[in-house]
C-alpha cells in the first residue's frame, strides 16, 4: 500500500482480546482509515477510503455532517468517551461506531484486509532467534570448557596450595599474591598449611603472651605491619622458647612483602630467646630484626646486616626504628618437612 502523508492525525489506541489496535483516521479530501493489529510476531493491516457520499450510504449517523473535517472532530470526541467495536471477520473487519445519541443509530464501516502478515519482521525474528541459538550454543560450550579448567585447576597443586594457605590472610596479608610469595619463599613446590598462633591486638604485646602462644610450635612465621604500610618479618624451622638460647638456623631468611625480596642468611642466622625482644632474628652476636615489650606503644627495630645482605634499612622499608600497627605468628605445617623428619626418626629407631 502505498504511503499518503497524513494531516492532523489522529491515532486512536484501542486495547480489546489481548490485542493493540493501532487507528489512524487522516484529514484528506476523503476519509482514510487504517487499522493495524499486532497479533505477538503477526502484523494484520487493513485500510479503506471513504469519500463524504460513501460514509452517507453507511447510515444516518453521517448525514449530519457536512464535511470531513467535522466528521473527524466528532469521531474523536466519541472515542474519547467510548471504544468502537471491532469484529474480525476472514478478510475483513467490522469497525462499528457507536454514537452518544441513539438516534444516530450505530454505524458499521467494513475495512477490508490489505497484508495478512509482515513476512520482513518474521524474518527478522527467525534470523535473530536462529543468532541467539547459536550465542547460547557457544556459551555452553564455553562454560563446558570452562568447567574443565575448573575440575582440572581444583586438582592442581596451586588450587590445593591456595586452599591452605588461605588462613595466612587476616589482619595483615590482604591477598592470595602474598600468600602465594610466602609459600615460594618457605617450600617453592610445598603445599603448606598455616596456623594462626598469636594476633597483636587479639592477644596483647606482652613477650610472655607471645611466648606463651608462639613456644615450642616448631616452624613458625612472624609477620609484622609497621605504622607506615610496611609489611615484613622473619621465617624460622626452629621453636621460639621463651628459656632458650640462640637457635641457629640454616633455613631461617627475613622478608618484605613492600619489595618482594627475601633475606637469607649463612649458617650463622638464628632466632633469639631473651626477656627483653620478641620476633627477634638476627645472627650470633648481632640483632637485625626486633620488637619490644608492650610494642605498640614501644616499637620495634631493623639493623643493617652484612650476612642477610640488607643494607639502609630496606627491610622495613628504610626505618631503623618502627611504630608497630599489627603483628602475627602462624604455625607453618610443611607435609614434605614432615615426613622428611618421621624418616628421620625412623631410619634412628632401626639404627638403634
Amino acid at each position: 500500500m502505498e504511503e499518503r502523508a497524513p494531516i492532523n492525525e489522529i491515532k486512536l489506541l484501542l486495547e480489546n482480546n489481548n490485542k493493540n489496535y493501532n487507528v489512524l483516521i487522516n484529514k484528506s479530501s476523503n476519509f482514510l482509515f487504517i487499522q493495524i493489529i499486532n497479533d505477538e510476531i503477526h502484523k494484520k493491516e487493513y485500510s479503506k477510503e471513504f469519500s463524504l457520499n460513501d460514509l452517507f450510504q453507511c447510515g444516518k449517523f453521517f448525514k449530519f455532517f457536512e464535511d470531513i473535517d467535522s466528521i473527524i472532530i466528532t469521531l474523536k470526541e466519541i472515542f474519547e468517551i467510548k471504544r468502537p467495536i471491532i469484529h474480525e471477520q476472514n478478510n475483513h473487519i467490522e469497525f462499528t461506531i457507536i454514537p452518544i445519541l441513539s438516534i444516530m443509530g450505530e454505524v458499521k464501516l467494513i475495512i477490508p484486509k490489505i497484508n495478512t502478515e509482515d513476512k520482513e519482521a518474521i524474518d527478522k525474528l527467525k534470523l535473530k532467534i536462529k543468532e541467539q541459538a547459536n550465542d547460547i550454543k557457544a556459551l555452553q560450550q564455553k562454560i563446558s570448557s570452562l568447567e574443565e579448567m575448573m575440575e582440572l585447576f581444583e586438582h592442581s597443586s596451586l588450587y590445593k596450595r591456595m586452599l591452605n594457605a588461605k588462613n595466612l590472610i587476616g589482619d595483615i596479608i590482604k591477598n592470595y599474591e602474598q600468600c602465594n610469595l610466602i609459600c615460594d619463599w618457605i617450600n617453592q613446590h610445598g603445599i603448606l598449611e598455616f596456623k594462626l598462633l598469636y594476633r597483636g591486638h587479639r592477644d596483647g604485646d606482652f613477650l610472655e603472651i607471645f611466648h606463651n602462644k608462639c613456644d615450642n610450635q616448631g616452624p613458625t612465621i612472624s609477620i609484622i605491619e609497621s605504622t607506615d604500610g610496611q609489611i615484613f618479618g622473619g621465617y624460622t624451622t626452629k621453636s621460639w622458647n621463651i628459656n632458650g638460647n640462640n637457635s641457629t638456623d640454616p633455613k631461617i631468611f627475613l622478608f618484605n612483602l613492600n619489595n618482594k625480596k627475601k633475606y637469607c642468611s649463612s649458617d650463622n642466622g638464628c632466632i633469639i630467646n631473651n626477656l627483653d625482644l620478641l620476633c627477634h632474628f638476627g645472627e650470633i652476636n648481632s640483632h637485625i630484626l626486633g620488637v619490644y615489650n608492650n610494642y605498640f606503644s614501644g616499637g620495634g627495630f631493623c639493623e643493617n646486616n652484612n650476612g642477610f645482605n640488607i643494607n639502609n634499612n630496606e627491610l622495613t622499608g628504610g626505618f631503623g626504628n618502627f611504630k608497630v600497627k599489627e603483628i602475627e605468628v602462624f604455625k607453618v605445617i610443611d607435609p614434605d618437612l614432615k615426613i622428611t623428619e618421621e624418616i628421620g626418626i625412623a631410619d634412628q629407631y632401626l639404627d638403634s
